[in-house]
């Protein structure tokens, strides 16, 4: 089922994060760095209805681009066995009961380290409950992400996507479409259904071919999937752990569109990030990249850290 990849064994472990894309687009660039001159796939579920409107890809770049269209080929998927979306939607049903507990006991930790954060310059004395309620905090996501993924799990079980012949076609489909690509790009968009999609289809499995992915696409590609916006208009949402990523790279966390998403001048709220992320958290704007070949990451630039004090230092690898 394989898609034809026309890059070297090596070539194909290649992966480039970037930041937002739709402003400035350096995704021509990017393709010339790697000396890659034919169709490229467009792998954009996480736009839902508007997957089809990818022109301002397109007119970014030389190369043909052949989208992939993992949303709308799901719906006819849906459409053609319903038992899948009837198994999904109870697995949604489940994993927003999960949440919604979650979120109970975020808003109680979230507010003890509030309190106590905004009296660490002056108190020495909390330090140690300091110490303590991160424990307790990271304890709770480690909790929940171990209960999402349990769910997920059970309903994959039930679902049998390898051997339901719907999906086995669904998935057969996109491969045909892609077979004469020699990179993928993955864009952002709801990252929720970005993953649903990456999973149901298994693409980037059958795929193998050099990723170029930004904005929330590059997140959906690492270890753990993490929802923010400390702008949301609905009050008290906490940030929150969401699910495993599809983990083609660790030990950062990335944190894309977060001059419109992250409280980036409020240390207190930052230092709230930093100190519940087990990986290095990095913010990506649009002229940020990191460049993976195999597991090692080979370049970066443009890259901010946040630092557990909740300030922003350039990244240093």
């Amino acid at each position: 089922m394989a898609a034809r990849a026309t890059r070297s064994g090596d070539d194909r472990q290649r992966l480039l994060l970037l930041g937002e894309q739709i402003q400035q687009p350096r995704l021509q660039s990017c393709l010339d760095r790697w000396q890659i001159t034919g169709p490229v796939g467009l792998i954009s579920p996480g736009w839902e209805e508007d997957e089809d409107d990818d022109h301002w890809v397109r007119e970014s770049l030389r190369n043909p681009v052949v989208n992939a269209m993992l949303y709308g080929l799901a719906d006819e998927l849906f459409a053609r066995d319903p038992e899948v979306l009837a198994l999904l939607r109870e697995r949604q049903d489940r994993l927003r009961e999960l949440r919604d507990i979650y979120q109970f006991q975020l808003h109680h930790w979230c507010a003890v380290l509030r309190g106590l954060l905004a009296r660490r310059e002056t108190q020495q004395i909390v330090a140690q409950p300091l110490k303590l309620a991160f424990s307790q905090l990271r304890e709770v996501d480690r909790q929940y992400l171990t209960a999402v993924t349990d769910v997920i799990r059970e309903f994959d079980r039930r679902i049998a996507p390898k051997h339901r012949p719907s999906i086995v076609a669904y998935q057969r489909i996109i491969c045909q479409r892609l077979e004469s690509c020699q990179a993928l790009l993955v864009a952002g968009g709801h990252v929720g259904v970005l993953l649903n999609r990456l999973r149901i289809s298994r693409v980037l499995n059958h795929v193998r071919l050099p990723i170029i992915a930004w904005s929330g696409g590059a997140m959906a590609l690492g270890n753990k999937i993490i929802f923010y916006d400390h702008f949301h208009p609905h009050a008290g949402q906490e940030t929150e752990f969401s699910r495993q990523g599809m983990k083609f790279f660790r030990g950062l966390q990335l944190f894309p569109n977060a001059q419109q998403r992250l409280d980036l001048h409020n240390p207190i709220e930052m230092a709230l990030v930093a100190g519940r992320v087990p990986d290095r958290p990095l913010i990506l704007d649009s002229e940020s990249e990191i460049e993976w070949s195999g597991k090692r990451l080979v370049h970066a630039q443009g890259i901010h850290e946040i630092g557990t004090d909740g300030l922003l230092r350039e990244f240093k690898p």
